[in-house]
């Protein structure tokens, strides 16, 4: 009996070691039924006896199949066929084409057939990632042609969690985050519906480009008159550099510089309507005017709006078939603050207009003081480009200010924007009224229009521009003019494209900051730099529950719930002041000004 006991250990102990060896052989782990099982290539036994038995067609749709002999999947010249790979014990056999994998989900050991097709896929060699900026970057897709050729293009930018289909080897992932890393996938399918391999690429979006310093690193070359781009210091070797503002700014001069961008719009091609064009770079901001006038489906038809231009003669640089007017203000008098062009259409109905499209192009505005004071016409018009710029912003007859972010352009904006050949000629009648300047004056657009700058000698009159070329003044409540907007940019608006043609305009892309404080014991959020009135607009305060509002007792602007009467009283530095029963907790001013939010 002592024999066959030790028989029976030893037929144990070796059934147990081809157990051992099965099971590490095909590394089937089961944990629970259906669990999924990978199946390695260094893991394959290609014979008729063991686990797994891999089987490849002979030639091209013969159907006929022989045993393997290698130990690896194959991963050029064959296909997985699902119909016919199977188990004996209702294991599912699938194939994992990103990793050139079998999967197998099974509850328990089986024993499996996997067949393969002979067929030539569309195979991938190369996926190019090209035109990188901060929210783009485009794929190209190289590939060798199998069996059939490629019928549509699979790209995605989130590890292949969804994919965008496309007919050609060239896709552009936009909208995406500054300076982040995607992990991209592609694929093809052929027109026999077969898929190629899957190619992985890793790439990351660039920093933010800031657009004034893009200007002032990049246009700017470092010698004058490059790009149409001028550096302000009060020096240079060019004619007419002595005549410069020497205020250190950067300036765009000359017949048509490219500083075309693209504000108001995303859509792929730039409207004409939403072309703005970069006046210079003041210290770290971007000053900008709509490149055509204004009408009224931007500054309504409300405050002081006029009608229609007459006939748009022979100078009109523009596109539109017809253009709006408006007064200085119909009131008489020659005060900004007291303007309804500026209060209501530019500062009211043009900001509305930005927030009915998108409210990121308000936000991308800063609440600029704006030079009001003015000066006499003698000081202004009468006088070379550089003494108005120092009688209009240096020195001006008031030392008047207003605060808002939508302005009109100052009589300097546009006697610097005419090649320096013209800065020695004065500004009036006799001066910039000839074809030097208007051909050679990309701000000049042949129309009427009014400037910011009022004459200081006269309560009634305020600057512009003629048909001529010519800066004038005129009756602010008597003569209607075009108008067209203008702002300076927040400092951390990037550029994400464009080469500043009018075909090509740059874009731009705001991603402030968000910041957490809280009003009364309640969180909130908001971008660090928003005002109260921009916040009270948004979508931070979706649920309206605050609002600006007037003390009718002491006409004081004030901030609270919409159950209130009364609220936090901003003072004159245009902040909420902190009372001792009402705590704005934490960064208690992070929001800004009230936008110059008036009571009536």
């Amino acid at each position: 009996m002592t024999p066959k006991r030790n028989l029976y250990k030893i037929s144990t102990i070796s059934l147990g070691l081809l157990c051992l060896i099965l099971i590490a052989t095909l590394i089937i782990f089961v944990s629970s039924k259906d669990s999924e099982t990978i199946l390695e290539n260094e893991n394959i036994v290609v014979n008729k006896n063991s686990a797994l038995t891999m089987m490849l067609e002979t030639d091209v749709g013969s159907n006929e199949y022989e045993v393997a002999t290698s130990n690896e999947w194959p991963t050029e010249g064959y296909i997985f066929n699902a119909e016919m790979s199977a188990c004996e014990r209702g294991g599912k056999l699938s194939w994992d084409n990103e990793n050139n994998r079998v999967l197998m989900a099974t509850s328990s050991a089986d024993k499996c057939y996997v067949y393969f097709d002979k067929y030539t896929t569309v195979r991938i060699t190369n996926v190019i990632a090209s035109d990188i900026t901060n929210n783009s970057i485009t794929l190209t897709v190289e590939a060798t042609v199998g069996e059939n050729s490629i019928a549509t293009y699979y790209f995605s930018y989130d590890d292949g969690v969804n994919y965008v289909e496309s007919n050609s080897n060239t896709y552009t992932f936009s909208n995406l985050d500054m300076g982040t890393s995607y992990n991209f996938k592609v694929y093809v399918v052929d027109t026999n519906g077969i898929n190629s391999n899957v190619y992985s690429l890793r790439e990351s979006t660039s920093s933010a480009i800031y657009l004034a310093n893009f200007i002032k690193d990049t246009v700017y070359t470092g010698n004058d008159g490059d790009n149409g781009l001028y550096y302000h210091d009060g020096s240079g070797t060019y004619t007419n550099a002595a005549q410069e503002a020497g205020d250190n700014s950067y300036r765009f001069s000359g017949a048509n510089p490219n500083n075309y961008v693209c504000f108001g719009s995303d859509a792929e091609t730039c409207p004409n309507d939403n072309l703005y064009r970069i006046i210079g770079v003041f210290g770290d901001q971007v000053k900008l005017i709509k490149h055509d006038y204004a009408n009224s489906t931007m500054v309504g038809t409300n405050g002081d709006y006029y009608g229609n231009y007459g006939s748009l003669g022979s100078y009109y640089k523009g596109s539109h078939t017809a253009v709006n007017t408006y007064y200085w203000n119909r009131n008489g008098s020659n005060t900004w603050s007291a303007s309804q062009l500026n209060t209501v259409n530019l500062n009211t109905n043009y900001i509305n207009y930005l927030n009915g499209i998108n409210s990121k192009w308000n936000e991308m505005i800063e609440t600029t003081t704006w030079k009001v004071g003015g000066n006499t016409y003698q000081n202004t018009e009468n006088v070379t480009v550089k003494n108005a710029y120092t009688n209009e912003i240096v020195s001006p007859a008031a030392n008047t200010t207003y605060s808002a972010k939508i302005g009109l352009m100052y009589v300097s904006d546009y006697g610097y924007a005419a090649s320096p050949e013209n800065w020695r000629t004065i500004l009036g009648y006799g001066g910039y009224d000839n074809d030097t300047n208007r051909n050679n004056n990309w701000m000049y657009m042949g129309l009427r229009e009014w400037t910011i700058t009022r004459t200081s000698n006269n309560t009634t009159y305020a600057f512009g521009v003629n048909p001529t070329g010519i800066v004038f003044n005129g009756y602010v409540g008597y003569i209607d003019y075009g108008v067209r907007p203008s702002f300076y940019l927040k400092s951390n608006v990037a550029i994400t494209s464009g080469d500043g043609s009018s075909s090509n305009p740059y874009r731009l892309s705001y991603n402030p900051s968000v910041i957490e404080f809280s009003i009364d014991g309640k969180n909130y959020s908001g971008y660090d730099e928003m005002t109260w009135n921009e916040w009270i607009n948004s979508n931070f305060n979706e649920a309206k529950e605050y609002k600006l509002m007037c003390n009718t007792n002491n006409n004081k602007v004030l901030f609270g719930d919409y159950n209130s009467v009364d609220g936090y009283e901003i003072n004159d530095e245009n902040h909420i002041v902190v009372g001792s029963d009402k705590i704005i907790n934490g960064k208690n001013y992070t929001l800004g000004n009230y936008n110059s939010y008036q009571c009536n």
